[in-house]
């Protein structure tokens, strides 16, 4: 794909002392995540060195980065030749004419909205999606249901659903502990609700983001889960970061931990969460304030 608006909404911002900066998107990141573990292979292709584009690239773990002022063909061979493709096996995702080369040559030319109209008339495919506003993402899954990889793509998003049954049942194992696997995929800013049989909400777990390890384990920050009795809120658990073991359904925190349940809080430091129990550990610092119950009063 291209970068500049593609991967960007096509604007470049410079800080007053000339350094440039660019705006990514996170659904565009996620797609990117979710091709490569499908195991497709991604790389980006722009006429304009840019730092920025080299980081992001970095980030992503993208292995196919092409920044250069020349033909954009020319390093469409470079890749054939570096990777052993052919021009069948390319999806190419372009806006502006220096594109067309490209797209032209592809299998699958696809365009976003906010390309001129050379560029649109070249494609297969023009994107709903504006470019930096999650088009790549749309490419993406468009490709993998295709492929029909999807469902195996996102169950391992599906299997984040024992997250909500934290305190269900489960095997007489050490507790989780922090990773240090190599990530495998990311959920950024997730809410998941659980209902009984009658639709009725249970509880909500949530978070800013969850980074998906090698080894099952899932890293989240800003864990929050909302328990629920007649749709209102009865006890909320947060924590700025916890890592959950899906496979023996445990989890543990080494940081503040926050409790609220009626007239009750309690925090404290690090914690351990036993699935089959339906108990949290505190470790250390914990304190409990009662608040006046109307009753006392």
């Amino acid at each position: 794909m291209d970068v500049d608006g593609v991967l960007t909404d096509g604007k470049l911002h410079f800080t007053s002392d000339g350094r440039e900066f660019k705006t990514f998107h996170v659904l565009d990141g996620h797609g990117i995540a979710m091709a490569q573990r499908a195991g497709l292979l991604v790389g980006f292709i722009s006429g304009r060195p840019s730092e920025a584009t080299a980081r992001r690239a970095a980030d992503l773990g993208v292995r196919i980065l092409k920044q250069a002022a020349t033909n954009k063909a020319e390093l469409l061979q470079d890749v054939q030749r570096e990777h052993g493709l052919a021009t069948e096996d390319i999806a190419f995702i372009g806006d502006e004419l220096v594109d067309l080369p490209v797209l032209r040559r592809v299998g699958l030319a696809v365009a976003v909205p906010n390309a001129v109209p050379e560029v649109k008339a070249a494609a297969h495919y023009v994107t709903r999606q504006a470019g930096g506003a999650g088009a790549v993402r749309e490419v993406v899954e468009m490709i993998l249901k295709a492929r029909g990889d999807w469902k195996k793509v996102i169950a391992k998003y599906l299997t984040l659903l024992p997250l909500l049954l934290l305190f269900g049942c489960g095997r007489e194992t050490p507790p989780a502990s922090p990773s240090t696997n190599e990530a495998v995929g990311y959920i950024e800013k997730f809410e998941f609700p659980d209902r009984d049989e009658h639709g009725r909400l249970l509880r909500k777990v949530s978070g800013d983001r969850a980074r998906m390890e090698a080894d099952g384990k899932l890293d989240i920050e800003n864990a929050r889960v909302e328990f629920y009795s007649s749709n209102k809120v009865t006890m909320v658990f947060t924590t700025p970061r916890c890592w959950l073991d899906r496979a023996h359904n445990r989890a543990m925190t080494d940081a503040p931990v926050h409790i609220e349940r009626d007239n009750i809080t309690i925090t404290g430091i690090g914690g351990e969460w036993d699935g089959e129990k339906s108990t949290l550990t505190i470790r250390s610092n914990m304190q409990m304030v009662l608040r006046q119950a109307n009753w006392l009063k």
